[in-house]
């Protein structure tokens, strides 16, 4: 699994369909739920053209009365996919919702295209999704062209399905758990199990988590303690930290702001390794989480000197069991400011008998490595649950985070055992400017993966470049192959 844009992916040429839901404009009803305050600013904010989806082979044969039988399930199953806004002069932003019976899917073929012309268009198909207009998610699909004779059946690689949604409708967990969900669907529409059967998935509504989200963030108060750690954490300037090592940098004109960011995926770890040190983690009380953390910022100062990395982690609020499940935005950001300094190297070069010195793990700096970012994530989480549209409004916070790391444990979301097989991804949409270093560790049953965005730039490549070697030379020092540990 890696989390990547869509020219990353191999498409193939083939027949192109896009699958769009639609609903007559009679059948939109009045919805008194209140927009979260995340959702009212992304309204504002959002850049056209950005989105967030993810792609697969479904395995068998092409079947498209099933396939739409299977994506109107989906639509019906998660009410987020089936609302919208419409704007009132006077009361700014409202809620329409339209009922599962209302909701029909258009599929329209594009017609036979070549692979380049399959890259091409799919992106387009995707993108064609705003926080405005409904629906907020579509699909496409692929059917590749046949094999040359005596090649094996037409089907026997599947067909390649993808979705584009809005972020309004969608976070990182819904990505995910869309691969087993579509393809269960599929299969089931294909043995010609009912309609009603389909769509029938006891899960929590995103619209009622937004609106508890508003009420919620409505308690903040602009001296409050949330918006007071937001604020020291901006500093007296009110901005977000950067990288630290002239990675980013403020687009100095309209050219520069407009320039694509670059893109790129990297394997760290072994299955094993990762265990290691998930292992060695969950010894110190901590997680595999703190434990990647540590190995981060380990690898960031002995490449860059950085003892201090200050950045915002998002993480989930799926904190209602009904909403485990559940397609939607659950979201929200956790301040981190991770300091190594007086920490001794988490490796360690020895003699070995060898040309070079081989490097082994400290374990008491790993220990303390590992707490000091177990304590950073600690001292913020109580945070994520707040609004921080709220509390930017509040606090008068006009910027926009430029340095963001991410972890997600992918193995126990439904599925993950076969996405390997599936050729299955997660996708997001190209992004621009100079200012922005994101990146995304992907825990997966294939090993430890890390996702990066970041200014397409000389300067930045070479340092991400070294950043990840430095990463993976740690992540070598654990794992049952070669497990070495020097203790002071």
């Amino acid at each position: 699994m890696e989390y990547t844009e869509l020219s990353a992916y191999e498409l193939p040429a083939g027949t192109v369909t896009s699958w769009t839901p639609r609903a007559d404009a009679g059948r939109w009803l009045q919805d008194p739920r209140d927009l979260s305050p995340g959702h009212e600013a992304h309204l504002r904010d959002s850049e056209p053209g950005s989105w967030i989806g993810s792609v697969l082979r479904v395995p068998g044969p092409y079947e498209p009365e099933p396939l739409r039988r299977a994506i109107h399930a989906w639509v019906s199953r998660h009410e987020v996919l089936r609302t919208t806004v419409t704007h009132d002069r006077a009361r700014g932003w409202r809620r329409v919702t339209a009922p599962a019976e209302a909701v029909a899917i258009r599929d329209l073929v594009v017609g036979d295209l070549t692979a380049a012309q399959v890259r091409a268009l799919l992106p387009s198909l995707l993108a064609d999704v705003s926080p405005t207009a409904w629906p907020h998610c579509v699909m496409a699909s692929v059917v590749p062209e046949p094999g040359p004779p005596g090649s094996g059946p037409a089907d026997e690689s599947g067909f390649v399905l993808a979705f584009g949604a809005d972020h309004s409708v969608m976070d990182a967990y819904s990505q995910l758990m869309w691969f087993e969900e579509i393809v269960s669907l599929y299969d089931a529409a294909r043995r010609g199990v009912p309609d009603a059967e389909l769509r029938a998935l006891e899960v929590g509504s995103h619209v009622d988590f937004s609106a508890e989200d508003r009420k919620l963030a409505m308690t903040l108060a602009a001296d409050g303690e949330p918006v007071r750690r937001w604020l020291d954490f901006l500093g007296p300037e009110g901005t977000f930290p950067r990288y630290g090592a002239g990675i980013t940098h403020p687009a100095a004109d309209a050219d520069e702001a407009a320039r694509p960011q670059a893109s790129r995926s990297y394997w760290l770890a072994t299955v094993d390794q990762t265990d290691d040190l998930s292992a060695r983690s969950k010894a110190r009380g901590a997680s595999a989480q703190s434990g990647v953390l540590a190995a981060f910022a380990h690898a960031a100062r002995r490449v860059h000197g950085l003892d201090r990395l200050r950045f915002v982690l998002p993480m989930h609020t799926r904190y209602a069991p009904q909403h485990a499940a559940a397609v939607g935005w659950y979201v929200g950001l956790c301040p981190v400011d991770l300091d190594l300094a007086g920490v001794d190297p988490v490796l360690r070069d020895v003699d070995a008998g060898q040309d070079e010195p081989a490097r082994v793990v400290d374990g008491n700096a790993l220990t303390t490595a590992v707490e000091r970012a177990h304590a950073a994530v600690l001292a913020g989480k109580h945070l994520v649950r707040y609004s921080f549209a709220r509390i930017a409004e509040l606090g008068g916070i006009s910027d926009s985070p430029h340095f963001a790391v991410s972890y997600v444990d992918t193995r126990f979301v439904p599925g993950a055992e076969r996405w390997s097989t599936w050729a299955a991804r997660t996708l997001r949409s190209p992004a621009y400017g100079t200012d922005e270093l994101y990146l995304w560790f992907l825990r997966t049953h294939d090993g430890l993966n890390v996702s990066t965005r970041y200014p397409d730039t000389p300067e930045a490549h070479a340092a991400i470049d070294a950043l990840v070697e430095e990463l993976r030379i740690c992540f070598r020092a654990f794992g049952s192959a070669g497990l070495r540990e020097a203790v002071a």
